[in-house]
């Protein structure tokens, strides 16, 4: 759904020094993930940065096969180290209670093995765009829904529903329960993002607030950390509010789009871009003592120039503030990266 240029692409590698791939490559050895202040660790303590891009394609009712080779490029071609992988709730329980455990070992199962051989990290991500099938979109199954107009209305009224009913949310609960048993020994696994863009629609329910994602966040961490105590966590913030109380392995993962939909990016916008993201790393690393991992980022103006300008501001900023990220979005098709990439 979202398009990017070569020039951008080539700003975006050469920020991070990327170059070709290595004559001889040694796939790195990989060890289970941590927090320790505001940095991510190895098992020997050193500082990893988390850089790459979403890979999505299994997130939607009839998943995108990926490849082997698409992982190597990205490995090889671009030292890229992760790949934030977008799956799907409905496909994980497209019946209640029914836990899909071929979609699991079939299709992520297998993109964590290509990914381990080539030497990078997964972070699992339970995509939704708006919210289900019913909608327009993916993410909730079916059957979560069909008392709701298929409509936006239904839609915000379905998303707001869900924060305030803790049976439903329990069900997504143990379907990460059974992700996380599937996957509590692996080291490729970086970790767990709950919840894609859990957003709150006001307009429909005044009352909820970031309270709600804050309530669902801390059971569900409870009850992954029952089967799972290896993997990080990663969350994504309903507002610039929101709050837990201190929890080991968590890792705060906005997403970065400030102007990135604008008709024309030009180079004196920056200031606005670096006043949204040192907002975003106050509020998640100063405040609140935990790393931060941009997790979706990605310019969609109509011009190369403003794509690339713009690419080029916040890498930037991630640069220079020490914060990984992962561009939205690759889409595997050629293993020799064209302008679906940054």
């Amino acid at each position: 759904m979202r398009t990017s240029c070569v020039a951008a692409f080539l700003i975006l590698f050469a920020t991070v020094g990327a170059a070709l791939a290595p004559a001889i490559y040694a796939t790195p050895t990989l060890s289970f993930l941590s927090t320790r202040g505001a940095s991510i660790v190895d098992s020997t303590g050193q500082a990893v940065m988390l850089r790459g891009v979403n890979y999505p394609g299994y997130e939607q009712d009839y998943p995108k096969l990926h490849t082997s080779a698409a992982y190597r490029t990205l490995a090889l071609g671009f030292q890229f180290n992760v790949v934030r992988l977008p799956i799907s709730w409905a496909n994980l329980e497209p019946q209640p209670g029914t836990f899909n455990a071929t979609y699991l070992s079939w299709y992520v199962g297998q993109d964590v093995q290509w990914a381990s051989s080539a030497g990078m990290y997964v972070i699992l991500d339970m995509h939704q765009y708006d919210w289900a099938r019913r909608f327009g979109g993916y993410g909730a199954p079916d059957w979560a829904v069909q008392n709701y107009a298929p409509n936006v209305t239904g839609m915000r009224q379905a998303v707001s529903d869900f924060w305030s009913n803790t049976d439903l949310q329990d069900h997504l609960i143990q379907v990460w329960v059974k992700i996380a048993e599937y996957f509590s020994n692996e080291p490729t696994i970086a970790g767990y993002d709950l919840l894609n863009e859990p957003w709150i629609y006001t307009s429909v329910m005044p009352e909820l607030n970031a309270t709600d994602v804050n309530a669902f966040y801390l059971r569900a961490i409870q009850a992954i950390r029952a089967v799972d105590p290896n993997h990080i966590i990663f969350l994504e913030p309903a507002n610039m509010n929101i709050r837990l109380p201190t929890k080991t392995n968590i890792v705060w993962s906005p997403h970065f789009y400030q102007l990135s939909f604008a008709p024309k990016y030009y180079m004196q916008n920056f200031t606005i871009l670096e006043n949204d993201f040192v907002a975003k790393y106050k509020t998640f690393v100063i405040d609140s003592g935990t790393p931060m991992w941009i997790g979706e980022f990605g310019a969609f103006m109509p011009d190369n120039s403003s794509r690339a300008t713009w690419t080029q501001d916040a890498l930037t900023l991630f640069n220079r503030y020490q914060i990984g990220w992962a561009w939205w979005a690759f889409n595997g098709q050629s293993t020799s990266i064209p302008d679906q990439l940054p």
